[in-house]
């Protein structure tokens, strides 16, 4: 077969020069003539004598390649439905040097045959089913192979849900497209172009079909906003120090204390009323207080005296500590701006807006406050308003969101910028050996380089025309500097406020003058055993009492702080000359 015009002597892709360097690309050549052929092979059939009309293979960056043709049935009865799934291999054939040598230009599988029984001719589509290969494949796979960043917090759970969905997440964080080569390998490829492997010159394309399509502003985004909040619980656990001594008594030992208070004898509180005063006041008695009771029976004091006494918990002073707890939550704010400074300045903003809500509900905040303690759990630390505290803090989980949510962004920035697309035809000889993953240079009417979006094969056989069609992918938007992706620091959720003081509780004795009962009046209040002349006729209630201290409403309520932070993308500038 013929065709006007076809590439020959075309340089090894992908080759290295001696010494290990990449080769300088190469401009394409034209001779004059050639003599091509295709072959199609379905099963372990070769049906290419069945071919007619025309073969079209379509292969397109991120997507699954297809491929349609079309058969004329022979006289023998064929069971069509049969040819379903079955394996489809197409060659493109050309004569050189008194032989012929072809390439490879699609292998998948029959799709969808149409059959068309006026004309005995059963139409073609296979596809190399890119979808249902990654949908077969396990998680940890689809992850080895593409990388990116995923968080269940910005997408949802993976169980149940599309494999090729999970794979086309994890692109969407990375600058790059998943396909299968010709020879069946799945692989990602970046988009950032580089070295061009081949060059088409002047005369090089064919007449009238250079196409320039230009990306619209309005979907060159060159801004995104994402609203991050995270919640999460911060357990408190508060300390108030109380201290109690009789006000008779002088110090905390026998002479200084219990001597003296024996004079003058009054009613005593005990353990049991301190304890039950800090659990009404909301406080567990903490470890390590120390209490002053009054002596078991025995010989005391100075000269010495018999003393009789067998309660070992009257107290003639005690000093302790109160632990409160409570679960506070904490709502940090991120309000991260990811943009390409130069496109924005060049073209003004193009924005869009983008963000997810994340909470940490974890099974320790619940039980907080009722369970049992009597000191700081082991992983709590002290902060500045002298609380120890627990931060359920998923500091793994937040990075891991944000930094797939800003990966995503800059990802859908770099994306905006490459929707410039040049196309052009040559002769499927001139673009034997190229492919998804190589950059080309177009240098005929116009001057482009990118990376190349698509490759799409159209051989009539009718018409005795064998054309391939290239597009590149141009970026353009500039820039130079591309901040790391990373959370920032957290915003201070800190709220002000001081440590608690020591709190020194009184006592109303009645029995020494005269004075008035203060049922308000937090402490111990009791009784002289032997009462004074002129003491209030009524005797005072024994009792011991506290009050908690007021927590201020920041230390208890839901408590906000913001981060702000922005990203700079640079654009590439690929080559576009018009």
């Amino acid at each position: 077969m013929l065709i006007n015009g076809a590439a020959l002597n075309i340089v090894p892709l992908n080759g290295v020069s001696v010494g290990g360097s990449t080769p300088e690309p190469q401009p394409v050549a034209t001779p004059d003539w050639v003599v091509w052929s295709c072959r199609v092979r379905l099963g372990v059939e070769d049906v290419t004598g069945q071919i007619t009309g025309s073969v079209r293979i379509e292969r397109e960056e991120g997507a699954a390649a297809i491929a349609e043709f079309a058969l004329y049935l022979p006289n023998t009865g064929v069971d069509v439905i049969a040819w379903t799934g079955r394996p489809v291999e197409i060659y493109f054939q050309r004569m050189l040097d008194g032989g012929w040598q072809e390439e490879r230009r699609f292998s998948g599988w029959l799709e969808q045959p149409t059959y068309d029984p006026v004309n005995r001719i059963v139409s073609c589509e296979a596809t190399d089913r890119l979808q249902d290969l990654i949908e077969a494949m396990e998680i940890a796979d689809i992850d080895a192979l593409v990388g990116g960043q995923w968080s269940a917090d910005v997408f949802e759970a993976v169980d149940g849900r599309s494999r090729w969905d999970y794979a086309k997440e994890r692109l969407g964080t990375i600058p790059a497209s998943l396909d299968r080569s010709v020879s069946g390998e799945l692989r990602v490829t970046p988009w950032l172009s580089t070295m061009p492997e081949v060059i088409f010159g002047a005369g090089s394309t064919v007449d009238r079909s250079l196409s320039v399509e230009l990306a619209k502003l309005s979907g060159r985004i060159n801004r995104v906003e994402l609203s991050i909040s995270y919640r999460f619980s911060r357990l408190r656990e508060r300390h108030q120090a109380f201290s109690w001594q009789h006000p008779d008594i002088q110090g905390w030992a026998v002479d200084t204390g219990f001597c003296i208070w024996r004079h003058e004898s009054t009613e005593l509180p005990t353990t049991d009323m301190l304890q039950d005063a800090l659990d009404s006041a909301g406080y567990r008695l903490l470890n390590g207080g120390e209490l002053l009771t009054l002596p078991l029976s025995g010989v005391y004091c100075d000269p010495p005296q018999a003393w009789q006494n067998n309660y070992d918990n009257l107290l003639l002073a005690a000093n302790v500590v109160g632990g409160m707890r409570w679960a506070q939550s904490i709502t940090e704010t991120y309000t991260l701006t990811v943009e390409a400074p130069t496109s924005v300045a060049q073209a003004g903003e193009v924005l869009r807006r983008d963000g997810a809500a994340l909470e940490s509900d974890l099974e320790r905040a619940e039980e907080w406050e009722s369970a049992e303690f009597g000191a700081p759990d082991s992983d709590a630390e002290q902060d500045a308003l002298g609380d120890w505290v627990v931060d359920l803090r998923e500091a793994e989980r937040l990075a891991a969101s944000v930094k797939c949510q800003l990966a995503t962004a800059a990802v859908s920035i770099l994306s905006a910028h490459r929707g410039n697309k040049v196309s052009w035809q040559v002769p499927t000889p001139m673009a034997l050996g190229l492919d998804l993953v190589q950059t080309l240079e177009l240098g005929d009417r116009c001057r482009a380089r990118g990376k190349v979006f698509s490759i799409i094969d159209e051989w009539s056989i009718d018409d005795q025309s064998a054309l391939t069609t290239l597009t590149l992918s141009i970026s353009r938007g500039g820039g130079t500097v591309t901040d790391p992706l990373e959370l920032p620091v957290p915003p201070d959720t800190q709220p002000e406020g001081s440590v608690p003081e020591l709190i020194q509780l009184p006592s109303q004795i009645r029995g020494q003058g005269l004075m008035e009962y203060d049922d308000a009046l937090d402490g111990f209040s009791g009784n002289y055993d032997n009462p004074a002349p002129g003491s209030p006729p009524d005797e005072f209630p024994r009792r011991f009492q506290l009050t908690a201290p007021e927590v201020p409403a920041e230390h208890r309520d839901e408590f906000t702080a913001e981060r702000k932070a922005t990203f700079r993308v640079a654009i590439p500038n690929d080559l576009l000359e018009l």
